[in-house]
């Protein structure tokens, strides 16, 4: 074969192999501008998403896309969005919280490429968390049934209770995420307090001061933080002082409890307290109806005393999400927000009804949870209250609930639900929004209240 022969057989091979890689190049081009831009991938926190406003959901395309994409998007069941777009990401920002336990569909049609070609649609499904909830199940003391009281755990949209701890004469308790602290009642009428690790950690006992009662017990999960009023048991000896506040840090182990005291140096005597919301600090009412200000772990560390914060008749409640406290004094109720320094407190909104009667705090716009009279009888029904006027949100209303009343109702730490509990042991879980039950399980103080 000739030099000028093998030469030419090379530029059409040469030539040939390009076409091919041209053609091939162009079908990609072809392909890409009419599917249009795909889902690549997509990042949310489906447990944060049920307990705070503003969580993202970052939805990842093939290929950066144009702007535009950002204006059509759409949220099923509806849920308040942000959306921007950045390169080849669509940054999604729900402005509320997300209910428990639902499926959430984002769509967005209609996006391009920066380089045009043809739409597509993108879309994303996804199921927020489901929270486990727990309460205390009393024993039935019937033949065969449970013998011990129980704190149970059940996901709040429904599923079977399952025993998580077991003890005789269980009077009440709180849960700090996998912790639980447990009062129970001795043979001679004093209490016990065990902190028990529900991840199979050894229980500590709690050294009370002195044989006595607790008689009010709290939690602040996010601090990991319990607290409690203990009276001492009388003696002819000396005067006992009764509901002596006292708090506990979990994160140091087997530990002494801080002892909370009053702007006398004593043992502080609360006559209500509450933990400030993601803090280590706590508001506390006096028996004369005064307010102080305490940062517990300066309490410990002695760097800091109780600070007096005005007078209140009855401290409502935190407003969930938020460290704003609500309390009535002289028929009007008042708004302090622990969160900022300047101007902390206002005037809460007026809303209908007895000042007196506001079971629980919904939100800042003045929305709260009453207990209220129904064509059942008194104490029957659970109405939410604005300034609007009220709408009742539960009621025992059925032939197997005559005869019984509503003894207390707390709101979910999202304030999106609420957990009402009747003299007969149930507890009936509802969606604030449109009164709905999610499920009823037997039993009494679920964890929800235990932060009030």
């Amino acid at each position: 074969m000739s030099i000028d022969t093998a030469g030419r057989r090379f530029r059409r091979l040469l030539y040939g192999s390009i076409t091919i890689v041209s053609v091939v190049a162009a079908v990609l081009v072809v392909a890409n501008f009419s599917h249009g831009p795909e889902l690549q991938s997509a990042q949310i926190n489906v447990n944060t998403a049920v307990e705070r406003s503003g969580q993202r959901l970052l939805l990842q395309a093939n290929e950066p896309l144009d702007p535009s994409a950002a204006d059509t998007l759409t949220v099923s069941p509806a849920a308040a969005t942000t959306a921007t777009v950045d390169g080849d990401t669509i940054d999604v920002q729900f402005t509320g919280i997300l209910s428990y336990n639902t499926r959430y569909t984002v769509t967005v049609p209609e996006v391009r490429s920066v380089a045009a070609g043809s739409a597509s649609t993108i879309s994303y499904t996804f199921t927020t968390a489901n929270p486990t909830t727990y309460f205390l199940s009393p024993a039935t003391g019937s033949p065969g049934s449970q013998v011990s009281d129980a704190v149970l755990a059940a996901p709040v949209g429904g599923g079977a209770p399952t025993p998580v701890y077991q003890a005789p004469r269980i009077r009440q308790f709180v849960a700090l995420g996998d912790t639980l602290v447990v009062d129970t009642v001795n043979d001679d009428a004093t209490d016990a307090l065990t902190i028990v690790s529900l991840t199979g950690g050894a229980p500590i006992v709690v050294n009370l001061a002195g044989a006595g009662t607790i008689t009010s017990l709290k939690a602040n999960p996010a601090s990991k933080l319990f607290g409690y009023t203990f009276t001492p048991q009388q003696s002819a000896h000396y005067e006992a002082q009764p509901d002596q506040l006292y708090v506990y840090d979990i994160t140091r182990g087997n530990d002494y409890s801080i002892p909370i005291t009053g702007t006398d140096f004593e043992v502080l005597t609360a006559k209500d307290w509450m933990f400030i919301p993601g803090t280590t600090s706590l508001v506390a009412q006096t028996e004369g109806s005064d307010l102080v200000l305490v940062d517990t772990l300066g309490e410990r560390d002695g760097t800091s005393g109780p600070a007096p914060i005005g007078h209140a008749d009855e401290l409502l409640g935190f407003v969930p999400t938020t460290k704003t406290l609500i309390t009535a004094d002289a028929g009007s109720r008042v708004a302090t927000d622990f969160g900022q320094t300047a101007n902390p407190s206002s005037a809460f909104p007026t809303v209908a009804g007895d000042i007196g009667s506001a079971a629980a705090v919904v939100n800042a716009g003045g929305t709260t949870l009453q207990i209220q009279d129904s064509g059942s009888g008194p104490g029957t029904a659970v109405a939410k209250v604005d300034a609007s006027g009220s709408s009742i949100i539960f009621a025992l209303d059925t032939p197997e609930s005559a005869g019984h009343a509503v003894t207390s109702v707390c709101v979910a730490p999202n304030g999106l639900y609420a957990a009402v509990t009747t003299d007969a042991q149930h507890i009936t879980y509802v969606d604030l929004s449109n009164g709905t039950a999610l499920g009823t399980v037997d039993g009494r103080d679920p964890n929800w209240c235990a932060s009030r």
